[in-house]
């Protein structure tokens, strides 16, 4: 067994918001104290600058997407151009195939 043990949940609300809780043993909490004196401000940072490279990353997609197309909607911004981006879905890999 690992002593490195945490759990975590995540859950999307109707709204579109979501809540991410994670509990850590003792272990990992003097793990992540020894990564940063403020393990909330670390996970936080974490959390923040992925999502805004995301962020940016999907907007510059909607932007191509609406301009090549001419479908550019009235008065967009970062936020909405985000919201209506559609996520890929992908598809599962049959890998036990020889």
């Amino acid at each position: 067994m690992s002593f490195n043990t945490y759990t975590s949940t995540f859950t999307i609300n109707e709204d579109g918001t979501s809540v991410y809780t994670i509990n850590m043993s003792d272990v990992t909490t003097k793990c992540m104290q020894a990564v940063s004196i403020d393990p909330k401000g670390w996970i936080d940072n974490a959390i923040d600058n992925r999502t805004r490279i995301s962020g940016e990353e999907i907007y510059k997609k909607e932007l191509e997407r609406h301009i090549e197309a001419g479908t550019m909607p009235t008065n967009p911004t970062k936020e909405t151009l985000i919201l209506a981006y559609q996520i890929p879905v992908e598809e599962d890999v049959d890998t036990s195939a020889p």
